[in-house]
């Protein structure tokens, strides 16, 4: 397993705080893009009920299995009828919001550092796995493959037949994860967002 299942039994804790900040993270990005969606007038997604944070709408059993086992989460796709430009702006919302909440983990991480006790190092540590895990799924979101923000970018964009369901789902994006994350590319990938991100945490007072 290269997911975080494997903190279970050292570190539990450790492991509560990533899994959560991180699908709060998958959550968020799925209200906005509902959200976003609506401000241009395809309601299908928030009548979906994506446009609020219930996790049972935006995830499943399965797809919290795949995270914990393989570290990759793939929550279900917002339901979208845009096309053209502002079914990009809307998908492309997805990866944006990512990065943004990975800036408020590390804010949050440094708060924790400078204002709480040793004791709760746990908590920021898991906040800052967290950030750096939003920002792995960020620029795997900009990957062309079915069920990520840019594969259906280009479906909604270029007028693209759908793939059968059998390649719509999370086989090809959890197999291009598991072979991403074991060569090291989508780390040497995230390597420059990730360096930009701690640098802007350093300059803040």
């Amino acid at each position: 397993m290269i997911g975080p299942l494997t903190l279970l039994t050292t570190e539990p804790l450790l492991l509560l705080v990533q899994v959560a900040a991180l699908l709060a993270g998958m959550i968020l990005k799925g209200v906005v893009q509902a959200r976003l969606a609506a401000h241009w007038g395809d309601h299908s997604g928030v009548q979906a009920g994506f446009g609020w944070p219930e996790p049972a709408v935006h995830l499943d059993l399965w797809r919290l299995a795949l995270h914990l086992l393989i570290g990759v989460a793939l929550p279900r796709p917002v339901p979208l009828t845009l096309r053209g430009q502002t079914a990009a702006a809307t998908l492309l919302s997805g990866p944006v919001t990512l990065i943004g909440l990975a800036l408020v983990l590390l804010a949050l991480q440094r708060a924790q550092q400078q204002l709480l006790p040793a004791a709760a190092d746990v908590i920021g540590t898991g906040l800052g796995r967290a950030a750096y895990s939003l920002c792995l799924h960020a620029l795997f979101n900009l990957l062309p493959l079915p069920g990520l923000d840019m594969g259906r970018m280009l479906v909604h964009t270029a007028q693209l037949p759908k793939l059968p369901r059998p390649l719509r789902g999370t086989l090809l994006p959890a197999l291009a994860w598991t072979a991403l994350f074991l060569t090291g590319t989508l780390q040497q990938a995230t390597a420059p967002v990730w360096a930009g991100l701690q640098s802007l945490m350093a300059r803040l007072p």
